[in-house]
């Protein structure tokens, strides 16, 4: 939620300060496994290797630090809350939902001011793709209670995952509501190779209507809003010329070969402001990403402005000034290497494969379980669109997969106990 960074950091410490209290009673059960150890050390020590190494012990801080600190938190709080009925993955998903509730009550009231459906509001986010990242979590820990957790939760588990595709769709995040739905049906999926026989007619009628759900939001939202429809042909003209170059000059090297193609007309003008500033951008933005990463394999300096950096060194004024590379995986080499990124991808595979496993030697599947393999897959992919390791997003990913994995442990110790 936007304007939110100083209640987050208190909440972050006051919780951390809380668990310190709780630390003698779990400290026997805190273990968070190698990959994440690994993962932490290396942010640890990248400020001796960065190129400027105030910077990236102030990006230590700024973003990485919290990061790690979420992890502690979230493996902190599953164990303390090991025995209590409100820390369910249901109540994980409610939390995700708030922003979406509040923006759900604001476009209700914006919708009665102006008499109409208020396509394009954002609330009081300053961007769409806030409401589609918490949306796109909310919906895999709501799907994965509608399919694992029975009638308990359904109602409001339906209503939430609802919401959240209305409010993508309404707030115009295109990515959002993809990526939300996908979360929804990875679930699906996973619950439907993981239950029995007899469960698997409910998953696959539930995720019928998902579908069906979903299907509807996107026909209304894809009429209202034009980007859908050019959108293929805008991101196949991001592939033209040469990325750094276009960045650096502008479009003008490649405008001759896009009147060729389309005509002197509108189309053509279209796609070469999608080059510019939209869907195009995206794709010349994916390319530039890419060079300058295997031009500085090591990375730079651990900041969020490191793609722009990095640009400037190839010109010291780019006509198509982008904040960073609208991908996750690539601004974390950009920022912290290569290695930095395999490490992380180590973390998310770690995640995922003790969900895996754990399917894999129960009967009925474990809500932690599939949360734990869905919700590390989603990130792993939603990283392809946006660049989401960071800030708040990548303290969400680390609080909630880190209290997945040890309220599952958590839950297997109790079985077997």
């Amino acid at each position: 939620m936007a304007d939110t960074i100083a209640l987050r950091n208190v909440a972050l410490l006051a919780l951390l300060v809380c668990l310190g209290w709780q630390f003698p009673k779990i400290r026997s059960e805190f273990r968070l496994g190698l990959p994440i150890l690994l993962w932490a050390a290396y942010l640890l020590i990248f400020p001796v290797i960065a190129d400027d190494h105030l910077v990236a012990l102030q990006s230590l801080e700024g973003q990485w630090g919290r990061g790690i600190l979420a992890m502690l938190a979230g493996a902190g709080t599953a164990l303390v809350l090991r025995h209590r009925k409100w820390g369910g993955a249901f109540h994980l998903g409610l939390i995700s939902s708030v922003s979406v509730i509040v923006y759900l009550v604001l476009a209700a009231v914006k919708a009665w001011e102006l008499q109409a459906i208020p396509w394009g509001y954002w609330g009081r986010e300053t961007h769409h793709a806030d409401l589609g990242y918490t949306a796109g979590q909310a919906a895999v820990l709501l799907t994965a209670v509608l399919v694992t957790q029975g009638k308990k939760y359904r109602f409001w588990s339906i209503a939430l995952i609802a919401g959240g595709l209305v409010c993508t769709a309404l707030a115009r995040s295109r990515a959002g509501f993809v990526f939300a739905l996908l979360g929804g049906v990875l679930v699906f999926a996973t619950a439907y190779l993981a239950q029995s026989d007899r469960h698997r007619r409910y998953v696959m009628g539930s995720l019928v209507i998902l579908v069906l759900v979903g299907g509807a939001v996107f026909s209304i939202a894809a009429k209202m809003d034009p980007r859908w429809g050019n959108m293929a042909t805008q991101l196949a003209a991001g592939f033209m010329g040469d990325a750094i170059q276009i960045e650096c000059e502008g479009t003008a090297s490649i405008e001759g070969d896009i009147l060729a193609r389309y005509g002197d007309g509108e189309q053509a003008q279209a796609i070469i402001y999608s080059v510019r500033i939209a869907d195009g951008a995206r794709m010349v933005l994916l390319r530039a990403g890419l060079d300058l990463s295997f031009k500085h394999p090591w990375g730079l300096d651990g900041s969020r402005q490191a793609f722009q950096k990095l640009l400037r060194q190839e010109c010291p004024a780019p006509v198509l000034n982008m904040a960073h590379a609208h991908n996750g995986w690539l601004d974390t080499a950009l920022a912290i290497g290569w290695l930095g990124v395999v490490l992380y991808l180590a973390v998310l595979l770690h995640y995922a494969i003790r969900g895996y496993r754990r399917l894999r030697t129960e009967t009925e599947p474990n809500v932690w379980a599939v949360v734990l393999l869905t919700l590390s897959s989603f990130w792993m992919l939603r990283a392809m669109a946006d660049s989401v390791f960071r800030d708040h997003m990548f303290e969400m990913q680390g609080f909630v997969l880190t209290y997945a994995l040890l309220a599952m442990r958590n839950r297997a110790a109790d079985q077997t106990g």
